[in-house]
């Protein structure tokens, strides 16, 4: 037990702090993160609901990679694909790249789960799942990107 009356378990998984004054601290910290990470959220959502329209017009290529090699990368269109789904454009978001559906509702699952954890309501952190998202996300970017330039071939 430490002088504020605080106890400190060590587990396998780190250290966890229980009762006193110590706890109070980590609680209100953990909610002002909570509100930051919620505010975040809504200011990106109002940011692509009101982009402006040269993010969805059609001009030159930003992508370094289509610049090099003038083949489209497997991400070609993701930005305003994001832009046209959060403004309710659904066929032409579809239209511009697939993926961004399965992108955007991940992105919001993944938002939701690091707020509840920030919140205190999940006790493993949400991180965990990462390397699994990036590598079935990359998978289903690259296989039919390749398809497609291999076809062009």
């Amino acid at each position: 037990m430490s002088a504020a009356g605080a106890r400190t378990v060590t587990s396998g998984r780190g250290v966890v702090s229980g009762g006193g004054a110590g706890s109070l601290a980590g609680a209100g910290a953990r909610r002002g993160a909570w509100a930051v990470w919620w505010l975040a959220g809504a200011a990106l959502a109002v940011l692509l609901r009101f982009a402006p329209a040269w993010w969805l017009a059609a001009g030159p290529a930003a992508c370094a990679f289509r610049q090099a090699t003038g083949v489209e990368c497997p991400t070609c269109g993701l930005t305003r694909a994001f832009v046209s789904l959060a403004q309710g454009a659904w066929r032409e978001s579809l239209a511009l790249q697939p993926w961004a559906l399965a992108l955007a509702l991940q992105a919001v699952a993944a938002w939701a789960l690091w707020a509840a954890w920030l919140a205190g309501g999940l006790r493993a952190r949400p991180d965990r799942w990462v390397p699994h998202a990036v590598a079935a996300n990359l998978g289903a970017l690259l296989v039919p990107w390749l398809a497609r330039w291999l076809a062009r071939i």
